[in-house]
């Protein structure tokens, strides 16, 4: 088997474990090489032990535009990728085929962009825990991808299908920054990652932010990439607007999971309307808060059942206790099963009220609150899917 890399002279048993310890930047480094050095490295990563390893390949577009790869034999670090754009300049060389070279004479001058990016440096650099805003990975190691400026940000969907290719994953999560890009660039965003049927390699998360108070102009735009987004997992709105109203019908799918973060715009009508079979409401502040839960109890003990399964609401306090108390003259105290624990969780000791309620016809509702602040409701039996599993998912999203 002949080969201009040495590297590929070792036994395979020895090149496939070496391969193995490759961080996932030397990895790509290495496909990037020839096309043998591709397709080596694919083979190697479409083995199931190593398939299973890759679990989030995220697009990131704000005023930043980052890929984002997680892997679970690196549990504590987040590998990125950080778009930047320059001026085409002839004479930029790749320098990784230097590293594995065994004669000068037979180098091979790439083009400066390969799979439409350039790569100027391939030594990442770190970001420790303190340093990253959400705090949820150990560590972020860095590098910088560039683009030709003619391209915009847009240029670069041939080297994400790459990294498809690599790594065995196909894309999980986009995050958008709507406020960041004119109409048209959302659309080409949705368009191009979550909402475009001829490509497999699109997302199935979508998270969209507003950094500021959205306009009337915002929401329309937000309007128009729900009815495009084809995001079937999960959904998570996190933005800033008092008008902005859900209209689930405009959706061109219902996701799997429906995230709210910032819920100032969130009404009653929309709580019980949501047809996802999860849905997590963060911030919840309402003031009139206390009749909605009370009047969302009473409603589904009296025969009305939501579309939506289960359901986590975020509030500043609530007292289930004084809740069930102003029910108990609609609802006999024989249909009420209290219980009440404490539990050592990762983040100390958690108190728990639960309500059992039961409706009739075996049909019983639950309606568990942790610490005074989250309320967790199950109103829907025809599911294997309990309370307990989520109340587990959800903490990992706090």
């Amino acid at each position: 088997m002949s080969s201009e890399f040495p590297l590929f002279r070792l036994p395979l048993i020895v090149l496939n474990h070496g391969l193995k310890l490759m961080t996932p930047f030397e990895i790509l480094s290495l496909s990037l090489c020839s096309k043998r050095c591709k397709t080596v490295c694919q083979s190697l990563r479409n083995q199931l032990k190593c398939k299973e390893k890759a679990v989030k390949f995220q697009l990131k577009f704000s005023k930043k535009r980052e890929i984002r790869m997680e892997f679970n034999y690196y549990p504590n670090t987040r590998w990125i990728f950080e778009l930047e754009q320059f001026m085409a300049i002839k004479g930029n060389r790749e320098t990784i085929i230097s590293i594995f070279q065994r004669k000068t004479s037979d180098r091979h001058e790439l083009s400066e962009t390969t799979y439409g990016v350039h790569i100027p440096n391939w030594i990442p650099t770190e970001r420790s825990l303190e340093d990253i805003r959400d705090h949820i990975a150990g560590e972020e190691k860095l590098m910088k991808f560039y683009v030709p400026m003619e391209d915009g940000c847009f240029g670069f969907r041939t080297f994400i299908n790459h990294l498809s290719y690599i790594f065995n994953i196909t894309l999980t999560d986009l995050e958008l920054h709507c406020q960041d890009f004119t109409r048209d660039e959302n659309k080409k965003i949705i368009y191009s990652y979550c909402g475009n049927k001829r490509d497999t390699n699109c997302v199935k998360s979508l998270k969209l932010v507003g950094e500021s108070e959205n306009t009337l102009e915002d929401d329309e735009v937000l309007y128009h990439i729900l009815s495009r987004q084809e995001a079937k997992c999960k959904l998570t709105l996190d933005i800033l607007s008092s008008k902005f109203r859900f209209k689930e019908n405009q959706l061109r799918f219902i996701p799997n999971q429906l995230v709210i973060r910032n819920s100032k715009w969130l009404t009653s009508v929309d709580i019980e309307h949501f047809n996802s079979f999860s849905v997590l409401i963060f911030q919840y502040h309402h003031l009139i808060w206390w009749w909605h839960v009370q009047c969302l109890i009473e409603r589904w003990y009296f025969g009305w059942t939501p579309n939506w399964t289960v359901m986590m609401i975020e509030f500043r306090f609530i007292n289930i206790d004084d809740i069930i108390n102003k029910l108990r003259g609609r609802i006999p105290d024989s249909d009420l099963l209290r219980s009440e624990e404490t539990i050592e969780g990762p983040n100390g000791l958690s108190h728990r009220i639960k309500y059992s309620i039961n409706r009739g016809h075996g049909t019983i509702g639950e309606f568990l609150v942790e610490n005074n602040k989250y309320l967790y409701i199950k109103m829907r039996e025809n599911t294997e899917f309990s309370l307990s599993t989520f109340i587990s998912m959800t903490k990992e999203m706090m």
